[in-house]
């Protein structure tokens, strides 16, 4: 597989960091409770600094054929394709949505982590998962703590 299909997974992964960032940004400004409005406004500058990382990664060239092994599959074909946020959406839907999303950016991160030769991209791939994961986590305990408040 050449560079090039490596590098529309990146500009994919950059289109996801900006989706990621705008629908946390739009939830931030819905949402009442502080704790939650933080939360999202948080990881909506988080997003925007993911989208810097990948985006230095295209601009300075670092991705080449022979960094990646091309006989690994990114998997991306497998993904849903999840609804926007509309007006009426709930608070729990969205912390599912934004959960959903977390999980999908972190595996779609390890996939190209794990088919990475070169060390330096492998560990921002890993280090990008590991974040993703991390706001995945966040965003499980807000979910519990929303859809299911009697156990509290």
């Amino acid at each position: 597989m050449d560079a090039d299909l490596y590098k529309k997974a990146v500009k994919d992964a950059i289109a996801g960091e900006i989706e990621a960032k705008e629908f946390y940004l739009k939830i931030s400004e819905k949402i009442r409770d502080s704790y939650l409005k933080e939360l999202f406004l948080g990881f909506s500058k988080e997003e925007a600094n993911h989208e810097k990382i990948l985006t230095a990664l295209l601009d300075k060239g670092r991705i080449k054929p022979a960094t990646f092994n091309g006989t690994r599959d990114f998997k991306i074909s497998e993904t849903i394709a999840l609804p926007e946020v509309s007006s009426n959406m709930n608070l729990k839907d969205a912390i599912g949505l934004a959960m959903k999303n977390e999980e999908i950016a972190m595996q779609k991160y390890q996939t190209l982590a794990a088919n990475c030769d070169d060390p330096e991209l492998k560990a921002v791939f890993n280090s990008l998962a590991a974040m993703e994961k991390d706001h995945k986590f966040k965003m499980e305990e807000s979910f519990v703590n929303v859809a299911y408040p009697e156990i509290w």
